[in-house]
Order: structure tokens, then C-alpha cells, then sequence
């Protein structure tokens, strides 16, 4: 739908989760770090609750591994 005079324009939006064998990085409108979790768990925090789960269950799963090899 175009956008129509007078109406407030909808800002955009850029969200990017990398999920890899090291951990979860975030990128939210081109900002990383403490801001970009910050604001991925304002607008999307079902999505930031899911990034957190992984991330304990990887450091779960390596903490077990090491458990296992002593």
C-alpha cells in the first residue's frame, strides 16, 4: 500500500540473528552489542527469549561434553 499524505510513514525495520556453534549475535538497524539486544527484546521478545534459550543450551551441551570427557 502506498503511502498516503499525511498519514505517519512506518519506519523500517532490520533485524539479522546469527545463530552458530560460538554463541548468538544480533544486529537490530544496523546497531550490534548491548543496544541491538536491547531493542530486539522491546520489538521482538519472544524472538530474544529463543536466542537466550539456545544460548544455554549450547553452553549446557559443552559444559556436558567436558563433564564427560574427565
Amino acid at each position: 500500500m502506498p503511502h498516503q499524505p499525511g498519514e505517519p510513514a512506518t519506519p523500517v525495520q532490520l533485524v539479522s540473528l546469527s545463530f552458530t556453534g560460538l554463541g548468538v549475535r544480533a544486529s537490530v538497524d544496523g546497531r550490534t552489542g548491548r543496544e541491538a539486544w536491547r531493542k530486539l527484546r522491546q520489538r521482538h521478545p519472544r524472538l530474544a527469549l529463543l536466542a537466550g534459550v539456545y544460548a544455554l543450551l549450547l553452553a549446557g551441551l559443552a559444559a556436558a561434553s567436558v563433564v564427560r570427557l574427565l
